[in-house]
């Protein structure tokens, strides 16, 4: 992936639990009217992660401070080393935005630490172009003096590695920064620089740094390590923002697109997605979603990425992000710099938000969707964290739990289950119970859903052409798998 941030700017339920409330419920004061107050755990944690951002190296950097020892940019070439203050800094902020995703930590070493060197020097030698992907260096001459064997190393490793061009002298944690908010990205919103940065299979990492006679910073991160795709992934899924609270100024900023990471699941759709501020009940879609799994960045099947859409960002207010039949989150945000923190408000000074009747029936609906999804979960018979195999082999079904099953092959972790809401149109499904998705275990209940009305479920799975959601033990409806074809850059 290749940044770019140079002075133009250009880049760096159960059937039978079907909700109906009494019209008398019209408007009842939200229970999430305090939501965006802080509980005594979020503060606390809110100052552990202020803390660890103040103590982070945030020394600025220009090409008379950047060396430990300065690379030679002309014939004998050398590529120089950097000082350890600087890989080590930028590996603590790394790791610090790692943790914001509950992502272990990473670690460098000097072999890789040297090629990711050599290759920014030589980026720097040979004045690769800012404003042109640099993957393998396949718009650069190679100089006379810059030899086979440092400039195989440079084509593999830029081919390998998050690229960051600035004209900026910016410390070492800024460039990881622009990683992560991937706003200045060459090939779009894509997110590839954020999804290599916060991969749940990342085990290590190289750094390296070089500034050109053209007054570019050449900045390299390695990421990508073949070893690396056959790890266990650490979370099943990486939202950004993150769950939980999350820092405001890694969403303030132009063109910063928000996303959602699923390490085995993989998307072929492109989902609705909304986002709501709970605190003054607004909602937005989202604009520009895409889904670029196929490039499979971070070592993730599945990759979304979306704008928010017109929500206002306010420090202290918490959100709800709907990726419609994928999943629902809430984060709060919070300022990264202590000095900027509003005062907590307490109950007493919060606003009472008022809820629809149809907001407070589809809470209700997600509440009894997300606990038949946590009955299965209770009782599945393979933790999501096991480097497992396929569970179906075309000839048999394999049972994950009590009334679970799944059919794709090489699925390399139980599947993540995924409750929601079904609205029941007239003509979008098929109405019909079934005790089972699988022909060889299913047969009609002769029970049907109502049109018109919405129910819970606790998981869907896709089998042949359609989509199966769970409503309850032996109770399956389906609908029809709506194909996408998603057109992506090559």
């Amino acid at each position: 992936m290749h940044l770019n941030r140079t002075k133009k700017m250009l880049a760096s339920l159960s059937v039978a639990c079907l909700l109906s409330l009494p019209v008398t419920q019209v408007i009842v004061p939200t229970g999430n009217v305090d939501a965006a107050i802080f509980t005594k755990t979020e503060k606390e944690l809110v100052d552990q992660l202020q803390t660890k951002y103040e103590n982070l190296d945030k020394t600025p950097y220009s090409s008379a401070n950047l060396y430990e020892v300065a690379p030679s940019l002309v014939d004998p070439f050398s590529a120089g080393t950097l000082p350890a203050a600087y890989i080590n800094a930028q590996v603590a902020y790394i790791n610090y935005y790692r943790s914001l995703f509950d992502l272990p930590a990473i670690v460098s070493n000097a072999a890789d630490n040297q090629a990711a060197q050599v290759t920014a020097s030589v980026m720097a030698a040979a004045q690769a172009s800012p404003y042109v992907d640099q993957h393998g260096l396949n718009s650069v001459t190679q100089p006379e003096f810059i030899d086979q064997e440092n400039w195989l190393t440079a084509r593999q490793v830029s081919s390998s590695s998050n690229l960051n061009f600035s004209s900026y002298n910016e410390s070492s944690g800024d460039v990881v920064t622009d990683y992560l908010k991937d706003n200045y990205n060459l090939t779009g919103n894509d997110t590839g620089h954020r999804a290599w940065l916060l991969s749940t299979r990342l085990s290590r990492t190289g750094i390296g740094a070089a500034y050109g006679t053209n007054g570019i910073r050449y900045s390299v991160q390695t990421v990508m390590y073949g070893d690396d795709i056959f790890r266990a992934p650490t979370k099943n899924s990486v939202p950004y923002p993150s769950t939980g609270v999350f820092p405001i100024e890694l969403l303030q900023g132009g063109n910063i697109p928000w996303s959602y990471y699923l390490s085995d699941t993989k998307l072929t759709t492109t989902p609705q997605i909304t986002v709501r501020d709970i605190d003054t009940g607004i909602t937005s879609t989202a604009t520009n979603v895409g889904n670029y799994s196929s490039h499979q960045y971070g070592n993730f099947n599945t990759i979304l990425t979306y704008y928010p859409g017109n929500i206002n960002l306010v420090s202290g207010h918490e959100y709800q992000v709907v990726i419609q039949g994928v999943a629902t989150y809430n984060f709060k945000l919070y300022n990264q710099v202590r000095a900027n923190q509003p005062a907590y408000e307490t109950p007493a000074t919060k606003p009472v938000v008022e809820k629809s009747v149809t907001d407070v029936l589809r809470d209700q609906l997600t509440k009894q969707a997300e606990k038949l999804r946590d009955s299965l979960d209770a009782d599945r018979l393979v933790s999501p964290a096991v480097f497992g195999r396929s569970y179906q082999d075309k000839n048999r079904i394999y049972n994950l739990g009590a009334e679970q099953w799944y059919h794709d092959f090489y699925h390399y972790s139980n599947p993540e289950l995924q409750a929601g809401i079904l609205d029941v149109r007239e003509h979008t499904m098929n109405r019909e119970v079934f005790t089972s998705p699988y022909a060889n275990q299913q047969t009609s209940t002769h029970a049907y859903l109502e049109a018109g009305k919405s129910y819970p479920y606790g998981q869907k799975i896709e089998h042949d052409d359609f989509t199966w959601y769970y409503l309850g033990t032996n109770q399956w409806v389906r609908q029809k798998t709506i194909k996408t074809v998603i057109a992506t850059k090559i």
